[in-house]
């Protein structure tokens, strides 16, 4: 764990925020967005491709990606059984992933309850995150699921890794996905802006899908530029991207 003064972290997110090009309430309902993105200051642009966003068109100057969330399979059995190695690199320990705790597996068998569907069970884990972590602020930096299991504390950050990791815990593959999330009220003045965020995937009937335990669920208002086991290199690492583009435009479809 790491800390940084609260007008320190602050200070930083802010010069990361992209306001919208239009103003936009929610993305509650809204089954698809398109975004255009355009590179500044000469930078390049690489946004990948994932199961819930598809990269339609791509430059070094612009990229268009659709981002569409889909429903978590219901009727799929835990723990993961198959033999992707990518898959189950995502169910094993790391520095900031500590599935193998006691802490973390008694909390993840706490918040699922007796359910063996792993929809259901992802989704208690991170309505049970949501809940669990009482202090919500930005004088932590960056915790790993372990500490933020005794602690109760931190921002999406912490939310993240404390979900992907009683996921883990529990047989279900997840990953922390670091990119840009929209805030409906980031100011406290009702004023609605994209800005750096932490998020899970899980993998469930052979393909990943978006949780949000800090935002209280994942919404077509994401987009992913790496996912990871939740090291902070893999948060940093999006911040050389994140300060060099705008949203020039987004189109929404609603349910």
């Amino acid at each position: 764990q790491f800390a940084l003064s609260k007008n320190d972290v602050v200070d930083f997110i802010n010069k990361l925020i992209l306001t919208p090009p239009e103003p936009i309430k929610t993305f509650k309902g809204v089954k698809k967005a398109t975004y255009t993105l355009v590179a500044t200051k000469g930078a390049k642009l690489h946004i990948p491709t994932t199961d819930n966003q598809t990269v339609q068109e791509a430059t070094d100057e612009k990229v268009v990606v659709i981002v569409k969330p889909r429903e978590l399979p219901k009727g799929e059995k835990f723990p993961y059984k198959g033999n992707d190695k990518v898959i189950l690199s995502a169910l094993k320990p790391t520095q900031y992933l500590q599935c193998d705790d006691e802490k973390i597996k008694a909390l993840a068998k706490k918040a699922i309850g007796g359910t063996t569907d792993a929809a259901i069970a992802a989704r208690r884990i991170e309505a049970f995150v949501n809940q669990y972590i009482q202090k919500k602020d930005f004088s932590i930096g960056y915790a790993s699921a372990a500490e933020v299991a005794r602690s109760r504390q931190g921002d999406c950050t912490e939310h993240a890794v404390l979900a992907a990791a009683m996921c883990r815990a529990i047989g279900i593959p997840a990953q922390v996905v670091a990119g840009i999330a929209y805030v409906e009220d980031f100011t406290g003045k009702g004023k609605g802006v994209f800005g750096p965020h932490a998020w899970v995937r899980v993998f469930i009937g052979g393909k990943w899908y978006g949780l949000d335990p800090a935002l209280n669920g994942y919404d077509a208002g994401h987009i992913a530029l790496a996912a990871g086991d939740g090291n902070l290199d893999d948060f940093f690492g999006i911040i050389s991207t994140l300060g060099y583009f705008k949203i020039a435009k987004i189109h929404i479809e609603k349910e």
